[in-house]
């Protein structure tokens, strides 16, 4: 078995089954930015270096630049990374601890673009905040009435379900329903090799099938042993 992540589907040219079963990988991922993790010296950290690693999540606020923040930082420098904010007047509200540091980065990421597309698109400027992190800013925060508490359930709930959605069940779940669209698709490819294709094309057709539908059999019975 290839696993939950590798998967068989089919190609068509030009829009039309072609009559020839191409087998290629599809990978469940979650999106990896480029972003890094704050760190004490302000410049960050390759987040791809700390997927595994422990993380916090923290959301800041400034009375005197009427603004809030969220930010993303590794266990091992939050306390300097604290202290940076505590210099420039703010003051750290809440925190959330992740043991995987890129379910805090997707739950940051979740609550900014929620965030903007409730309207609050104003962010500080880049020389107001010199420790960095100006871009994961709430400005103007009374007037869109957005308070630090309110911040705070709105990350707590993004954390929750980034959590959830990467537990084994879910995520299994998500790779059945893949397989069953697959499955679809091979079954539209047979109906129309049926009428066009020749005997040999069939046989080769089945031969790629088969090792799909003894995956499928594999991962439900996995699935099932986890019920």
């Amino acid at each position: 078995m290839t696993g939950l992540a590798s998967l068989y589907s089919w190609r068509s040219d030009r829009g039309r089954p072609s009559g020839h079963p191409v087998v290629s990988a599809v990978r469940q991922h979650r999106g990896v930015s480029t972003r890094t993790l704050d760190t004490e010296a302000g410049h960050g950290r390759n987040f791809h270096g700390l997927t595994g690693a422990g993380a916090v999540l923290y959301i800041a606020e400034s009375d005197e630049l009427n603004a809030l923040k969220i930010g993303v930082t590794s266990r091992a420098s939050r306390t300097n990374r604290t202290q940076q904010h505590a210099r420039h007047g703010w003051r750290i509200t809440a925190e959330i601890t992740f043991e995987d540091g890129q379910h805090a980065f997707t739950a940051e990421q979740a609550v900014l673009a929620f965030l903007r597309s409730c309207g609050a698109r104003r962010t500080l400027a880049q020389e107001q905040l010199p420790q960095g992190g100006y871009t994961e800013t709430v400005a103007l925060a009374r007037e869109v009435g957005l308070s630090a508490d309110q911040l705070l359930v709105i990350a707590r709930a993004a954390g929750e379900i980034v959590e959830a959605t990467a537990r084994p069940f879910y995520t299994s779940m998500v790779a059945l329903d893949q397989v069953r669209d697959h499955l679809r698709e091979v079954e539209k490819e047979y109906q129309v090799m049926k009428l066009t294709g020749s005997r040999r094309e069939l046989q080769e057709f089945a031969a790629q099938v088969l090792p799909l539908l003894e995956e499928l059999k594999e991962m439900a019975e996995s699935l099932r042993s986890r019920l």
